[in-house]
């Protein structure tokens, strides 16, 4: 198999997912700020995945998901949407892009998505750290949500993620309500990093007094 090796980037945010292999970085969010910088927050099923290399010979891991809880954005429950990750594994060729999402058929996740209208699809807001995995709680199988960014050169199966420690665990209800009260509330009119304030302004409600 052949690594491809590319030019090392440093992406501010990560709200386009980088093409490239190399050093990566994102700045962190909050919950909020992803909230704010997302088109679409949805909770939903991985139906399929599969790769695919652009006329530049980079490689995009691509997933299409069932829309199983709309949270922001102009979506309902039972839609579709197609959402990708720059890096993976297309014929004899790997491209490895650190802290890009990954995706398994069957996994539930949460995803917090941007619009990427020129092809026809949603990438994660800042690349890994907008994706979840829904997963039962071990102590007594409610659901949680878990966060963790396996290297592209690893297999990944989502069913096998580890818990986070007891007392880092968040439920996805809680999570879910949050992510509500946000969308909600809206846009406070604090800059994001790599995003206009008119595309804030755009995607979002605003709290009273942005202008």
């Amino acid at each position: 198999m052949r690594l491809l090796h590319r030019l090392a980037i440093v992406v501010a945010l990560g709200i386009a997912t980088a093409p490239y292999a190399g050093a990566t970085t994102v700045a962190p969010l909050t919950v909020e700020q992803k909230v704010d910088a997302s088109d679409l927050v949805i909770r939903g099923t991985v139906e399929s995945v599969w790769t695919d290399a652009d006329e530049h010979g980079h490689i995009w891991t691509r997933a299409l998901v069932r829309v199983d809880v709309p949270l922001k954005g102009d979506v309902d429950a039972g839609d579709y949407v197609t959402v990708e990750a720059a890096g993976g594994t297309f014929g004899e060729d790997r491209m490895v892009v650190p802290l890009s999402a990954r995706y398994a058929v069957g996994e539930q996740t949460l995803l917090f998505l941007t619009d990427k209208p020129s092809r026809g699809l949603y990438g994660t807001v800042a690349m890994g750290m907008g994706k979840y995995t829904v997963r039962p709680d071990p102590r007594d199988g409610s659901p949680i949500i878990v966060q963790f960014i396996v290297s592209q050169e690893k297999p990944y199966d989502a069913r096998f993620l580890p818990a986070p420690p007891v007392n880092e665990r968040v439920a996805l209800g809680d999570m879910e309500a949050r992510i509500r009260a946000r969308a909600d509330l809206g846009w406070d009119g604090k800059p994001i990093p790599g995003l206009s304030a008119e595309r804030l302004r755009s995607i979002n409600k605003l709290q009273p007094g942005v202008r």
